[in-house]
């Protein structure tokens, strides 16, 4: 493929979106960053490693960051051998983390000077989507970048839809965030109130995922609870992140936002109990401690004190 992709961020969820990239045959560079195990595990399949950064933006035709926050992606675009100083003319810079709208409007304004494009394309689906190539992926920019990347997308996603101009991607991801997040806040303090009024958590989640307050995530996240596995597949940090993005995107409009301001105190609350580095799932530990329970299976060993 003629396409020249730089991936920078191969975390948890860049390592197995790059992987698919190549087992599609698109041609990917990375860089060595503190752990060196996911580009190695990278270049074993077939990616390159650049010498640099810098090296591998002057490259590419499409560079690909999947980093946690905007000031992370500012730092990529504007900073020393950034995108701006670094990438060839007629580049394409995709931002596939959940960034503030603002930041990406700005962004891809600097780069369409230098004559180059940006498109937002954050992403959702999780750990699993990321290495099923299941993703769901959200899409802002304008029709000829969005266009030249979207073969690109496909091979990491089951659903690309194109939201409208640059920085509509991010918008629709932080609504859905503003929902799943809300959600799991939500759920974090129905289901120790359920124990502590007596009932058994795991009947309890069967009877609630059957229910008509039922979501598809209610199942997954309840089994987790019950075995007590709070390994991150998402972390409680990024998700307060996220909700906090949300509301203040409805506060650029005056939009009031209650449920989820509610949802961004049980998640300040988690965190203020040090759960920054566990699943969101682990929300319901706020709970568990305000009520002296645990939602967990019969038999399952208790966890560690929140």
């Amino acid at each position: 493929m003629s396409e020249r992709i730089g991936f920078l961020g191969v975390g948890a969820m860049g390592q197995p979106m790059a992987a698919n990239l190549l087992r599609r045959g698109f041609s990917v560079t990375t860089v060595v960053h503190r752990h060196p195990e996911p580009a190695r595990a990278l270049e074993a399949q077939g990616a390159r490693i650049a010498a640099s950064r810098r090296d591998l933006i002057a490259d590419a035709t499409i560079i690909i960051a999947c980093v946690p926050t905007s000031t992370e992606v500012e730092e990529v675009v504007l900073g020393p051998d950034g995108v701006l100083e670094s990438a060839g003319d007629g580049a394409v810079f995709v931002d596939m983390g959940t960034s503030r709208p603002a930041s990406t409007r700005m962004l891809a304004a600097r780069l369409r000077e230098r004559r180059l494009a940006m498109v937002d394309a954050p992403i959702t689906g999780g750990v699993r989507g990321a290495t099923e190539g299941s993703l769901t992926i959200y899409v802002g920019g304008e029709p000829d970048p969005v266009g030249r990347v979207h073969p690109a997308l496909k091979a990491m996603g089951r659903t690309i839809m194109h939201m409208g101009p640059p920085g509509t991607g991010h918008v629709t991801k932080l609504l859905n965030q503003m929902l799943s997040q809300g959600s799991m806040a939500l759920l974090a303090e129905v289901l120790p109130l359920g124990v502590r009024l007596g009932l058994d958590p795991r009947q309890m989640l069967d009877a609630l995922s059957a229910g008509s307050g039922a979501t598809f995530a209610i199942p997954g996240r309840g089994a987790r609870i019950l075995k007590n596995d709070f390994a991150p597949s998402f972390r409680l940090e990024l998700g307060h992140k996220d909700l906090r993005l949300g509301r203040e995107l409805a506060e650029e409009v005056n939009h009031a936002q209650p449920m989820t301001s509610g949802a961004l105190l049980t998640y300040a609350l988690a965190r203020g109990l040090g759960l920054d580095g566990e699943d969101t799932i682990a929300l319901v530990k706020v709970w568990e401690r305000a009520l002296g329970v645990e939602v967990r299976a019969a038999g399952t060993p208790p966890g560690r004190p929140a």
